[in-house]
């Protein structure tokens, strides 16, 4: 809903951010180009609004995430990935 709602253009502008940082800053990843033999775990979008208090709009979070939840069995299976530094 927040990609086809009111602020549709202020979560894509936050989408940006959030692949800027982890791609350039932080270099949590390369992108390559996809091979037949790569499995891949499907990801996707959390997204926040951020206020004030007085209920003004700060700030939108836009945050990737990988779902760790589809891992099979013994592939990757006991390695850990994560795009967010603590």
């Amino acid at each position: 809903m927040a990609m086809n709602g009111a602020f549709a253009d202020d979560f894509w502008k936050a989408c940006e951010t959030e692949l800027d940082t982890l791609v350039n800053d932080i270099g949590a990843w390369e992108i390559v180009d996809r091979t037949p033999d790569m499995r891949v775990l499907p990801s996707t979008w959390a997204f926040k609004i951020k206020r004030f208090p007085d209920g003004a709009v700060k700030k939108f979070k836009a945050r990737f995430c990988a779902r760790g939840d589809r891992q099979e069995h013994g592939a990757n299976y006991w390695e850990t990935w994560s795009p967010v530094v603590n």
